[in-house]
């Protein structure tokens, strides 16, 4: 028994000569500060900026953001010139109209809607309330009412 032990020796010493060799290699490399990053670098901020515009929302009807840069953005014609910061409140008021714009077919004189149950002559104010995906166009009454729909 005593001789399988003195086998193991050689190479038990080998492990413990190889843990103790990497253990003082890495505290030797560590404190030279081979694995410490370099210090940051600084840069000159001079560069030009490039031209921003950023848009906050719509608060109290009035359109909010800030520019950067030669940023320019007009609004109805006219272009928004923004304070010393670069922001800018200017009335929303265009931008907040729904403008739809709706295509009849030609020769179609009524329209009604998919959902309803009555027809409109395509020029009423009733007929462009109806949503322009619901629309069903007829170009007589009698379409229409043999459709379903009534006046």
């Amino acid at each position: 028994m005593r001789t399988k032990w003195l086998d193991l020796a050689p190479f038990l010493g080998a492990i413990l000569l190889a843990l103790v060799c990497g253990y003082l290699l890495g505290r030797l490399v560590t404190e030279r500060g081979a694995l410490v990053p370099p210090p940051m670098a600084m840069r000159d901020a001079s560069r030009p900026l490039v031209p921003t515009v950023h848009l906050d929302g719509v608060y109290n009807g009035s359109l909010r953001g800030s520019m950067i840069g030669s940023a320019r953005i007009f609004l109805d014609g006219q272009q928004v010139v923004p304070d010393q910061s670069g922001a800018f409140l200017i009335p929303a008021g265009s931008l907040l109209t729904n403008n739809i714009e709706i295509t009849v077919p030609e020769g179609m004189r009524f329209v009604a809607s998919r959902r309803g149950k009555k027809y409109y002559p395509v020029d009423s104010a009733s007929a462009s309330a109806l949503s322009p995906a619901n629309r069903v166009y007829f170009s007589t009454a009698e379409e229409a009412v043999g459709a379903g729909y009534r006046r």
